[in-house]
């Protein structure tokens, strides 16, 4: 089954902070599995919401699909973290933490990375141990 991964350009003025901080154009990643969007959003954590209402608030999103090969894998993993906070303390802490997985917060690319891995997407396994950042994202998707 095929999800759409959306990399997202914030205006304000913590989005553009954030895409400097990451080296990135994006400062955001959401992924949308049919008419769903899964996304972990500073205040709000890991949500879900209608495809309808997630691309408007962005100035500018750039979607790539994804083949998965466990699609209810995918499901299970994205609706279980449902309600887990944003890492926010991950931005600053890029550089000093040890690995992420398994974790009981989620910063949005890092939610995204492990969804696909998860659902058996094609994902490169060279990424840093530490981090995984909306540009790794866009490198590594076809």
């Amino acid at each position: 089954m095929r999800v759409t991964v959306h990399f997202c350009k914030g205006k304000g003025l913590g989005a553009q902070l954030l895409r400097l901080f990451l080296m990135s154009s994006w400062n955001h990643v959401a992924i949308q599995v049919g008419s769903v969007v899964y996304e972990s959003v500073w205040g709000q954590g890991v949500i879900r919401h209608p495809a309808h209402a997630f691309a408007h608030r962005w100035e500018r999103v750039s979607s790539v699909d994804a083949d998965v090969v466990d699609v209810v894998g995918l499901l299970a993993f994205l609706d279980g973290q449902l309600g887990k906070p944003y890492d926010w303390r991950a931005i600053l802490a890029f550089p000093f933490r040890g690995s992420w997985h398994g974790q009981k917060a989620w910063f949005c690319s890092e939610l995204v990375y492990e969804a696909l891995r998860i659902g058996g997407g094609s994902l490169p396994d060279r990424l840093p141990a530490n981090r995984v950042t909306p540009r790794d994202l866009w490198v590594a998707l076809p």
